[in-house]
This record gives structure tokens, sequence and C-alpha cells, in this order.
């Protein structure tokens, strides 16, 4: 905007007069519904201001008046943000620019932050995206500056302006926030959600943490949990407020029902299943509950790790474990000082929780991304939101060793999908099942024609990209399988499935082009013997896609399912070139 007398005047007003507010949004766990922290953000209080806050920040850019700007809006918020709860986050915007400016430094020191009561792992600076870092090497060397000290790094708008993959390189953050653009209307938008999947994967793969910003709708929060994010802001999980408070109960609600019902929780593990199948089934305790009785339980039982607080309703609340109690009901007052205390006034309230559903894999992955002094605490398992029970990081570690030799024996060596003895497992499960289920069978037409004409080398490369294919269509954790040749499958647990068959014939589509020599995929056909030795003209590779469901009938057992699938796949068979047949 235009930098006019009127504009300066009232930018100095602000500056000189503190005329800014300071409000906290708060950040969730998609998994739980907990807070994990709060965005500091400023709101300009001025009366008939002419500009809003985004414009102010850039005038100050302007006028090189940023760092007085942002030095009384971090000022501002760590005051108010003084007695925020003890485990959560307190997320404070920085310009990339200033980070590393020594007057910032010496603002933000351990002094500084006891006199609010603060300290440094409550903090998490917010690289924001407004400008381009101009000194890459100093900039990175005030970031491990602030991570020695216990400082944590995020960076913002990922997906827009310079938030380029050089800066995430540059700094290794512990979080990722994803630009609100992206999320906006990502449940129409298949790209969006293709990209949001790619983000995550590598969020998992480094141990990142993902947070979805601008949530503003249902259907946005319901695709983003579905995605497998871990956690979102947004005006329809909370606006702004002045004080650091929890979000609505429905909304917590609907994220836990949300979680319960998430296509993503389903079929998610390749290999050992959920995370279920290793709980520990234990029974919560009630939330007034007298701490002395926990902590004269845990002094009899020296296995007794931890305590799951529940509500009335058997919804956990938080968690207490043996440490923390001892270290309570230790020195000379402790007892005194808390043994007519209830666990609620005692838990803690930053845990990690996933639904029973959820795959093994993803547990371990969160378990090891969470900060040391949480890294050995087991993680609460929930069932449809309620308290079933605990893992213990031992059981994840054994299981995680027993993944890697699964994968090694199950995954077929060209794709890396699994292999028979999974898919049977997974489809019987299936049959036994109430759950709504879709059973995809793909396989390549006229794929042994094109495997003899161009060799075994082109023809791995087919198999390769029918694979690649069907791992982007698949968006909600569908699990797929390599049956062996040119035979995939993909189960889903939802009964609408054409648009991931038709995404996969677009894709598949376009990415053989490159396996053909331009004549034959001009003419449409290539030149090969057939069965009996004999040449003739066989069309370019297409898709016979059958896929059966358990929508109208349902299946008594394995042999009936894989008599109606045979029928199926050689009716399917029967048309030439790219078909689907769902029934």
């Amino acid at each position: 905007m235009e930098i006019n007398d009127e504009v300066k005047e009232q930018f100095f007003d602000i500056l000189n007069n503190k005329k800014i507010s300071p409000r906290y949004q708060p950040i969730v766990s998609l998994k739980s519904g907990e807070i994990y922290g709060y965005e500091a953000l400023s709101r300009i209080t001025l009366e008939n201001c002419c500009f809003n806050t985004e414009q102010m920040f850039q005038i100050a850019r302007n006028l090189k008046k940023i760092w007085e700007l942002e030095k009384i809006c971090r000022t501002l918020s760590l005051k108010n943000a003084a007695g925020k709860p003890k485990d959560k986050k307190l997320f404070l915007n920085v310009d990339a620019n200033i980070i590393h400016d020594e007057e910032f430094q010496n603002g933000i020191t351990l002094k500084r932050l006891q006199e609010y009561s603060l300290s440094p792992e409550d903090i998490i600076f917010e690289i924001t995206e407004r400008s381009a870092i101009e000194d890459l090497k100093t900039f990175q060397e005030s970031v491990s500056h602030y991570k020695s000290q216990h400082f944590k790094i995020a960076i913002d708008d990922v997906g827009s302006g310079y938030s380029g993959l050089n800066r995430i390189c540059a700094l290794s953050p512990s979080l990722l926030k994803i630009d609100m653009a992206i999320i906006r209307d990502i449940d129409k938008d298949s790209i969006k959600q293709a990209l949001v999947m790619g983000i995550l994967r590598f969020c998992q793969d480094t141990n990142i943490n993902l947070v979805a910003e601008g949530i503003e709708t249902k259907e946005e929060l319901k695709t983003i949990i579905e995605l497998g994010v871990c956690y979102g802001q947004g005006y329809h999980i909370a606006k702004p407020q002045i004080e650091l408070i929890d979000i609505a109960v429905d909304i917590k609600n609907t994220i836990k029902n949300l979680n319960s019902n998430s296509k993503n929780n389903v079929y998610q593990s390749s290999f050992l299943g959920t995370v279920e199948t290793i709980c520990k089934e234990k029974i919560g305790i009630h939330y007034s509950t007298k701490a002395d009785s926990i902590y004269e339980e845990m002094k009899k039982d020296t296995s007794s790790t931890e305590v799951c607080i529940v509500d009335d309703m058997n919804y956990v609340i938080g968690v207490l474990t043996r440490a923390n109690l001892l270290q309570l009901f230790g020195g000379r007052y402790g007892y005194n000082l808390n043994s007519k205390k209830t666990v609620e006034e005692l838990m803690c309230k930053n845990y990690l929780a996933v639904d029973s559903k959820t795959a093994i894999e993803t547990v371990s992955n969160m378990a090891l991304a969470r900060t040391d002094d949480k890294l050995y605490d087991s993680v609460v398992i929930t069932q449809k939101g309620k308290y079933l029970g605990i893992v213990t990081i031992k059981d994840l570690l054994q299981t995680a060793i027993t993944i890697q030799v699964s994968r090694a024996v199950d995954c077929n060596p060209l794709t890396g999908l699994p292999g028979n003895r999974v898919i049977e497992k997974k489809i019987f499960e299936c049959i036994q099942s109430d759950e709504p289920f879709s059973i995809i069978y793909l396989d390549i037409d006229n794929f042994k024609a094109y495997n003899d004409a161009y060799g075994f080398n082109n023809g791995d490369l087919m198999l390769q990209a029918l694979s690649d294919c069907i791992k982007k269509a698949c968006f909600y954790g569908e699990f797929m399988g390599h049956i062996g040749g040119d035979d995939f499958v993909i189960i889903s647990n939802s009964w609408d499935v054409e648009c991931i068959c038709k995404k996969i014939i677009e894709l598949f589509t376009m990415t053989i082009k490159d396996l053909y020599s331009l004549k034959d995929w001009e003419n449409g056909y290539i030149l090969s013997k057939n069965r009996f030795g004999i040449e003739e003209n066989f069309p370019i590779a297409s898709l016979s896609i059958s896929a059966l469901t358990n929508k109208q009938k349902r299946f008594s057992n394995v042999y009936e399912f894989s008599k109606t699938i045979a029928g199926l796949k050689k009716k399917c068979k029967q048309h030439e070139g790219n078909y689907i047949m769902i029934i």
C-alpha cells in the first residue's frame, strides 16, 4: 500500500504508544483434540486505523522499523503469556532477518523468560515468510545457537512465498506449517491432497511435526485428519483470543470422532497391522481419585510406570507418570503438599494419544518425534475416543525390528509393495469384518506382448510405473499390494473407489507414453508374437480394473469371495482398452 502522511502518522502512533494487543490462537492435536500450543498474534488497538496488521508489518519493513515493531509485539506476547499452562508451547513469529540481530538475542535471554515464568522449552520461533533471507550462513548460525539453548524452530507458510526446500534443509526445523492457501477447500481438490501427503511423508521420514494452518470448515478438518496430519489451527477450531483458553468441547469431540471414523486409521500398516494388536488394556483412573492412593500403589508395584486419568465418560484427560508422581511426593514437604490433591490436579495434559486403528509404524514415528523428556513415556491408546490402554516404547521398538524383517520377507523386490502373504491376510480380515470395504484388482492388458517386444528391463519399468501410479492415487492409507507379474491389488475401507480407479488409469496412460517408441505410440499398437509364436498387432497397454465390495453382498468365506472376483475379472478383461468394473 502507499505510505502517505496519514499512514506514517498512524503507524508511529501505534509504535510509540504500543497500541497493540496480543492474541493467542490454539494449535491442537488432531489425534486427541488437546492443546499443543498457542500462536501469539498481534492486533491493532488504534481506532479507525487505515491499515490492517499484515500491512502494518509491511509498512514497518519499508520504514526500517521492523525490529522496533517486532520487539513490542514479542514483549507483549511474552508478558501476557505469563501463567501459561506449563506443558503448552508458545509460537512467536520472527522475521527471518531479525533472528540473528544482536538486540533480538539479548531480548530472548533466560533471564527475560524467567521474568514471565517461561523457559526455552516453551518457545517455538516461527520463521515468517515475509522476506527472503539476506545472509543464509549467519542465519543458520543463529538458528543453531537457539537450538543449543533448547528453543525450537518452525517454518511458517510452507508451500508459498519464500518457504522453499533450501530453507527447510538449512534450518532442520522441528515443525512445518502448511500455508492456509493449500488447506483452503482441500476436501474438494485432489492435487492439494496429494501435495499434503507428500509433505507429510517427508515429515514422517525426518521426524518433523506438521501443522495445518487456516482450517475453516468441518470438511477441511475431516480431510486433514484423514490425510494423517498431526496438528491443526484455524477459525473452525478456535479463533485468536485475549486469554490462553482451551478449545470448545464440541470441537474437541468432533476431532475425536473424526479420528475414530477416519479412513486413514484402517489398512495403514502394510505389515504388522494396527497398534491395537500390541496394546496393554488397562483401567483408567477417575479424575477425582486422591493422588496419595496412586502413590501408595506405585510404591508397592514397581512395574507400574503410569496411570491414565479419565473423565466420567472414560475419555482420557491426562497422564500421571511414576517419575512425576515420585518427584511431586519426594523431598521434605512433597507428601504434605500433594497427598490431599486429586490426580487431576497433578496430571500432565501433554501426552501422546492415538486411536487403536493407527498403524504401528505411524505410532513409532510419532513417539520418536517427541521431546527428550517425553521420549520414553508410554503411548495412550483410545478406541472411538475412549481409553483402551497403553503401549510401551519397549513394545514399539521390538515391533519396529520385526517390521524391518517383515519388509525384507514380504515385499516385492521390484515395487516395494507387500506380497501375497500380507495380501491374503488383509483380504481375510476384510471378509471377517462388518466394516465397508472394496478390494480392487488391477492388471495390465497386453503386458506379455510388450514384454516380449521391448524386453524384460522395459517390462519392469512398466510394472514400476503402475506401482507409482497406484501410490499417487491412494491418498487415504489404502492398502496396496503386488500379487506378482502385472497383477496388483488395492484394499479400501470405502465403497466410493471409482475416483481412485479413474485416477490410476489417467496417470498410467500419461506415464507409459515414454516407454514406447514414437512410431508405436502414434500407431496405437506394437508388433509382437502371440502365444503360438505368430506375429500380430497388439494394442498399447491398458488397465483392467475389477473392484468387489460388500455393499450389496456379504461373503461367508474366502472361497466364495475368490470365486466371485474371478468371474468379475474375467468379465472385465473381455472389454478392450481401459475398463473399470465395480460391483
